[in-house]
């Protein structure tokens, strides 16, 4: 509070920025781990950004929101709340994941914010929303009418709220979540275009499954960091550790969980696969 009244403010701020289920509360969990950085507690601070932004304000339309969405007043809450946290003293970490749609919004209210996007193979990331979708967990948004999406919750929208969603309210599964693919990346892509080089950077999912200590370590650097003893071991222990999972985690699985789903919607995802550097 002290450092708030003298005129505090958030100093590089960092933001895991990837699609749902594609690995940033694996990532997360690792960076986090830093004495160097704090973070909401306990863990994604979706109150702090949608108290004045909830789709339920907004018509329902999508979770987009870009500078123009940014009010002064909304900005400073934002601000004060997360500078509360972290203080004068340390660096603070954020990974929200409906902020896949909103990067313009977010770099307008912290002009110098350093984000990690984390990508991952659309047709194991699909196949993790299948999942996540299909289990009890990870409700997102009480609809005001139900959905009728075979095999899931009607009552619940889950993960981001894209923009055209009214239009696949009767599915297929697939077809949602690749479109929750596809936009999310779709998004982030575009949003770099207009981000300082070097104030992003990014990073593979499957590269810091097979190779965490070194992968971590790269990050760190970019972030101007200590690679202390504590991240060091948070990486190592993700080998074994699952973080945040449905099923085990294991590359290339949608073969065998949802192979026949993931085929319908390859014409879909190739596009942004292609974009992202993932071939057949």
């Amino acid at each position: 509070m002290p450092g708030l009244l003298t005129g505090g403010k958030l100093h590089r701020p960092t933001f895991v920025i990837g699609a749902p289920r594609s690995g940033t509360m694996l990532l997360y969990s690792i960076l986090r781990s830093s004495k160097d950085l704090t973070h909401w507690r306990p863990s994604e601070a979706h109150e702090v950004w949608e108290a004045d932004y909830h789709p339920a304000l907004r018509g329902w339309e999508s979770n987009v929101l870009d500078a123009s969405d940014v009010t002064p007043e909304a900005a400073a809450r934002i601000r004060r709340t997360f500078f509360l946290v972290a203080g004068n003293n340390r660096r603070f970490i954020d990974k929200t994941p409906r902020n896949v749609l909103r990067v313009p919004f977010v770099d307008a209210i912290f002009p110098d914010a350093l984000f990690v996007f984390l990508q991952r193979d659309g047709r194991d990331n699909v196949n993790s929303l299948i999942n996540a979708w299909r289990s009890p967990r990870y409700r997102t948004y009480r609809l005001e009418q139900p959905h009728s999406i075979p095999g899931v919750d009607p009552e619940w929208w889950k993960f981001v709220l894209y923009p055209g969603w009214r239009d696949d309210l009767t599915g297929p599964l697939e077809v949602v979540c690749a479109r929750q693919w596809v936009i999310s990346n779709e998004f982030i892509l575009r949003a770099f275009d207009s981000v300082e080089r070097e104030r992003w950077t990014r990073i593979r999912y499957e590269d810091l499954v097979e190779r965490p200590v070194k992968e971590t370590e790269r990050l760190m650097e970019f972030l101007e960091l200590p690679y202390g003893d504590e991240v060091r071991r948070a990486a190592e222990a993700s080998k074994t550790t699952p973080i945040n999972v449905v099923t085990p985690p294991e590359q290339g699985k949608w073969r065998r969980e949802n192979k026949k789903e993931i085929d319908a919607v390859l014409p879909l995802i190739q596009p942004t696969m292609a974009r992202l550097g993932y071939g057949a």
